[in-house]
């Protein structure tokens, strides 16, 4: 019997520990999602102030243009998810990251094109540092939503879950009366814990959602006047 308790309180431990991990880097991931949410708004405001540096015509092009690239941003995360992409990424659709790309590629080029008409200075120097930063960042939140745990991990999570469960179903199994309230708060506890680490992963398809960052975003287009 002594054994047997060896081994339970090894599977329990290694479980809670899996837990904590998992559960941290869940959270961790969801609070990057944020700030690059909250950094691509403050690119965006940059990059747009800086067209001014332009002259009056092809500010007023690379504005329109820029404008409508970031409308494309805001629409792209207000699409339903496309679960049958690998990692239930970001893309949503094929239609939408084509769209953005082709307007990323009208803004920095029509940018290049005005800067080298001009002649080098300070300020193009400024604003296609920004372009290129607005860009990097939509990079990288593309990048952090797909950024998951290998599926083995969940895998594991649930398996020790059903593992712990039937662990402690044989140990109260040993008792000559059954304590329901055991019962039902380590079940709860286990699933909630579960469930929790499931839905910080993936923000945007549950009820646990970073949807109330992208005000950021849309209060960054209502200022492009």
């Amino acid at each position: 019997m002594a054994g047997l308790n060896a081994i339970e309180g090894a599977v329990f431990a290694l479980m809670g520990l899996l837990l904590a991990f998992s559960l941290s880097g869940a959270l961790q991931r969801f609070d990057e999602r944020r700030q690059l949410i909250l950094q691509e708004a403050n690119a965006i405001s940059t990059a747009y102030d800086r067209l001014a540096f332009l002259e009056r015509e092809k500010e007023s092009k690379l504005k329109t243009k820029l404008k409508a690239y970031v409308q494309a941003r805001i629409d792209l995360y207000r699409l339903p998810i496309d679960l049958s992409l690998p990692n239930w990424s970001a893309d949503y659709s094929t239609e939408q990251p084509a769209k953005i790309h082709a307007l990323q590629n009208e803004v920095w080029d029509g940018a290049v094109a005005a800067c080298s008409s001009t002649g080098a200075s300070t300020a193009c120097s400024l604003l296609i540092t920004s372009l290129g930063s607005l860009f990097d960042i939509a990079r990288l939140r593309r990048g952090i939503n797909e950024r998951h745990p290998p599926i083995v991990i969940f895998i594991t999570l649930f398996g020790l879950g059903l593992a712990g469960s039937l662990l402690a179903g044989f140990g109260m199994a040993a008792a000559k009366t059954r304590s329901w309230i055991h019962v039902v708060a380590f079940a709860l506890a286990l699933a909630a814990t579960l469930y929790i680490i499931t839905e910080t992963e993936y923000p945007r398809l549950g009820f646990i959602r970073v949807d109330a960052f992208d005000h950021f975003l849309t209060e960054a287009y209502a200022r492009m006047k």
